[in-house]
């Protein structure tokens, strides 16, 4: 068994990379955002490998993805579009990248598992499926 808590290889397009450096200055700005999962954001950025948004494989979750994640202990599945916070709709399955799953997923591959922290407890979670990334649309 890997160990999923292990320093993760997150791969962002420098478009997204930028965008999300400007909502994290945003964020901070207005302090409407815990602290903590702007922190972890920024760390995720900071060690992130940074590509073209041409160079993006199919296979990874990019801002506007839309994936499916299966929880590995429940089989329960979940579909969301990753999106910027003023997008975002829970009811519509679009989550914000400002929430601990979206951080969470980003620059995360197709196969990959991770451990989701919530106020019950831990989930581990894994990236099942991308249904649409925008890089892969030429």
């Amino acid at each position: 068994m890997e160990n999923h808590m292990k320093a993760r290889n997150v791969m962002l397009s420098s478009l997204d990379c930028a965008r999300l450096r400007d909502l994290l200055i945003t964020a901070n700005q207005f302090g409407s955002t815990h602290s903590a999962l702007l922190d972890r954001l920024e760390a995720e950025l900071n060690r992130a490998t940074i590509v073209a948004p041409e160079e993006i494989p199919p296979y990874v979750v990019t801002m506007n993805s839309c994936v499916r994640l299966t929880d590995t202990a429940t089989g329960e599945k979940m579909q969301y579009t990753l999106v910027f916070p003023s997008d975002a709709n829970l009811q519509q399955g679009k989550l914000s990248i400002l929430s601990d799953l979206g951080v969470a997923i980003i620059g995360f591959s197709v196969g990959n598992t991770f451990e989701w922290a919530l106020s019950d407890g831990t989930r581990s979670m894994r990236v099942d499926m991308i249904y649409f990334q925008p890089e892969a649309v030429k």
